[in-house]
């Protein structure tokens, strides 16, 4: 993977080769978004199919429990995972929820801080070395309330947009 610095533009995303045939969706990249409150579940659906259209081969969304089911009738072409701490409740599973994954996104769609600091911390615990990260949103706003900020150095890209920068 190239650690140099690039503009994505339309122009680059054309230019960017198709997949080689009879390869699999897996070759192409496997993609977690993690958001999705119980309010707000179409921050991380959205996220999650810009990921397919710019080429992921495998998405992922991990929304909160009590919106999961609406989030798979409306994502098909997602594995959907229903995260009991956005509803305030324990007991996921992180290492499931991670395994295998080239990129987490995480923050569209959360709405708590709170809620968005125990995901970020809960990911970054549990996401494999290689694992990098796009954090978004919510996930912006606790950034400086992770346990581990060191995990991120040079695998995570920032999308704040102006007041999210001022709190950074």
């Amino acid at each position: 993977m190239s650690t140099r610095n690039e503009v994505i533009t339309p122009e680059a995303l054309r230019a960017w080769a198709l997949p080689a045939p009879g390869s699999s969706k897996r070759s192409r990249g496997t993609v977690l978004v993690a958001g999705g409150s119980p309010s707000t579940p179409g921050g991380a659906m959205l996220a999650g199919l810009a990921a397919l259209r710019v080429g992921s081969g495998v998405l992922a969304l991990a929304v909160a429990r009590s919106v999961a089911s609406a989030v798979a009738a409306a994502v098909p072409e997602a594995s959907v995972f229903g995260v009991r701490l956005l509803d305030g409740e324990d007991g996921d599973d992180f290492d499931e929820l991670t395994s295998g994954r080239d990129v987490v996104l995480v923050g569209p769609g959360l709405d708590d801080p709170d809620r968005a600091a125990a995901l970020v911390n809960e990911i970054l615990d549990h996401a494999a070395p290689e694992t990098r990260f796009v954090l978004d949103a919510f996930a912006l706003g606790v950034l400086s309330e992770t346990k581990d900020q060191d995990v991120l150095s040079g695998r995570a890209v920032l999308t704040p947009n102006p007041a999210e920068a001022a709190r950074l």
